[in-house]
């Protein structure tokens, strides 16, 4: 009997130790899951969800972008290889200036809209980037009155820098402003074009006038109507500068030669002739005029932050490019799941309204 009180006892012991050791087993596995839930959330909370917040802002980026570029083709016509070029015209010059793909998308746009060709599209565009940059305009603005100075003056868009050099010299060193220039030479550039009168010297003169106190409307009018009353007469515009600033009376000549809505205009000019020289041999000498002024204005702390933001938008573009295929494919079978469901009876349509309700419980009820 003592045996078997000694066994019981042992076995007592034991079961209890065993007892013991459970528990202690059973709260580090309660804690070990504790930690783990804990990992998780942080995991879910400082990974996870900023990774898939990346993923949806890159889609988003993308598929704008993309949706930007659609309507440059559909627009500009453009086929399968100048389409890429136009693409791949805007994501360099997003990455490499501070202005974004999608700016220079809608850039793109602009130009396409006001009649030019994919490729004379791809030629125009850095030089326009660096017309607005340099004056603080926009960059529609900049495409309007840069597009209708050049096809106004017939240059070939080859030549934008050019056309856009000379902008932005004149600006620099006269009166003259992106609005100022665009209503003066609306009335001005064919005239002058016809008339064997180059851009620098219609900018020299016009910055003149404007110099003077002229308005824009009246120095663009009073020009045109100069050149095509010589073109009447059959006297070069020297000739009549000349005669005028020889003159006793200064404007009783410019009256004779050109009435009363050129006289004061071609008074001012034939008064200022040698100045209008020095300025069109600055104009024809301003070969990356708006380029260097775009960098002085670039070479800033806001340059540096839109550079950045630029880049980054490049990054969102190419990494949405590559998640797109499987965003699209998840897209077009909720579409189906949706048209599915829309063509269900209401009680089946309640039933799995139901069903969704008691399985979104759950899980807290759970928890």
């Amino acid at each position: 009997m003592a045996g078997l009180a000694s066994i019981n006892i042992k076995f007592l012991a034991d079961l209890t130790g065993f007892s013991t050791n459970m528990q202690n087993a059973n709260r580090k596995i309660s804690k070990m899951g504790k930690n783990m839930q804990k990992v998780g959330r942080n995991l879910s909370v400082g990974l996870t969800a900023p990774i898939v917040g990346l993923g949806v802002i890159a889609v988003k980026t993308f598929a704008d972008f993309e949706q930007q570029m659609a309507r440059v083709k559909a627009i500009s016509g453009a086929t399968g290889l100048e389409f890429s070029a136009l693409e791949k015209s805007a994501l360099d010059l997003g990455a490499a200036t501070r202005f974004t793909a999608s700016q220079v998308a809608e850039l793109q746009l602009n130009f396409s809209k006001l009649g030019f060709s994919p490729d004379e599209i791809i030629k125009v565009t850095a030089a326009t980037l660096d017309l607005a940059l340099a004056t603080g305009e926009d960059l529609a603005s900049s495409a309007t009155v840069a597009a209708s100075t050049l096809r106004g003056f017939g240059i070939d868009a080859s030549e934008m820098q050019r056309v856009v050099d000379v902008m932005a010299s004149s600006f620099s060193s006269s009166a003259l402003d992106l609005q100022k220039f665009q209503v003066a030479m609306g009335t001005l550039a064919p005239v002058a074009k016809n008339a064997g009168v180059s851009l620098e010297e219609a900018t020299s003169y016009l910055a003149i006038l404007v110099d003077r106190g002229v308005d824009a409307t009246t120095a663009g009018t009073g020009l045109r109507n100069i050149f095509l009353d010589l073109a009447g007469s059959g006297q070069t515009l020297e000739g009549a500068m000349s005669k005028i600033a020889s003159a006793t009376n200064k404007n009783k000549v410019a009256f004779d030669l050109f009435g009363k809505r050129g006289a004061t205009v071609a008074a001012i000019m034939a008064d200022n002739s040698l100045e209008a020289k020095g300025l069109e041999g600055s104009f024809l000498n301003s070969a990356g005029a708006a380029e260097r002024m775009a960098d002085i204005m670039d070479n800033t702390l806001e340059g540096a932050m839109l550079r950045m933001k630029s880049a980054i938008e490049g990054a969102s573009i190419s990494l949405g490019r590559e998640l797109a295929p499987f965003i699209k494919v998840a897209a077009e079978k909720l579409a189906k799941l949706a048209q599915g469901f829309k063509a269900l009876s209401p009680e089946t349509k309640k039933f799995i309204v139901v069903v969704a309700a008691i399985v979104a419980v759950i899980g807290p009820l759970l928890i």
